[in-house]
């Protein structure tokens, strides 16, 4: 039996279950865990949604779907599409990653008007923009906060765990410069005080894909 999630994290961790190698079985499993330990939702990809909404039954637990993961270089009309399907699948929220590389050259009508695309896509459910801050310069990171910000977005993610770890250091700027939107820390996040420490930072959610292991040593 596992221990529960210390008070201080319950329903403040989502249990992201998206390694490249993850098949039924893991994904099962990670959400068994997560209604074990009492997070606030398990975050797939498309594939797995049906079979995580079964396994999630009759507990609060939300499904969230990722979209132009991992890297959010596809087009804009493509993550519409993938938004209207994981919504009709039964997702309940969705995490597109921003994208990087027209971030990167300077072209913010493209990062806002694939930002919106997903929005309105998503009629009124959530949608979380990963920046994945490992990859970005400062001035990088505040800007494509501001662009997701204009462009409705309502959560922004660190990063999606796959380029780089994540600094409470980037939490508490984002925190500061954007208090209306939430921000959910994500990336080598590989311990209880790492997580706890992205809570006192501002991080209103921690995702972690190690939560079993992260409890087994407490």
């Amino acid at each position: 039996m596992l221990n529960l999630m210390p008070l201080e994290l319950v329903r403040q961790v989502e249990y992201a279950l998206l390694e490249p190698q993850f098949a039924r079985a893991e994904i099962e499993a990670g959400c068994a865990a997560a209604i074990q330990c009492d997070c606030v939702a398990v975050v797939v990809k498309p594939h797995y949604i049906e079979l995580a909404r079964k396994a999630l039954r009759e507990t609060p637990l939300q499904v969230i779907a990722v979209v132009g993961f991992p890297h959010g270089g596809v087009t804009t009309a493509t993550k519409m599409y993938e938004t209207q399907d994981v919504l009709q699948r039964g997702a309940d929220q969705v995490a597109m990653v921003i994208n990087l590389g027209a971030l990167r050259e300077g072209d913010d009508l493209a990062v806002r008007n694939d930002i919106q695309g997903v929005v309105k896509t998503a009629r009124g459910k959530p949608v979380t923009v990963i920046l994945e801050t490992p990859l970005l310069t400062d001035e990088e990171k505040r800007r494509a906060a501001r662009i997701a910000e204009a462009a409705g977005a309502t959560n922004l993610q660190t990063a999606t765990g796959f380029s780089g770890d994540t600094s409470a250091a980037e939490v508490r700027a984002l925190h500061a410069a954007f208090p209306h939107l939430k921000v959910k820390a994500a990336g080598g996040i590989g311990t209880l005080d790492a997580a706890r420490e992205m809570i006192g930072a501002g991080a209103a959610r921690v995702v972690l894909n190690q939560v079993e292991k992260m409890l087994a040593r407490a």
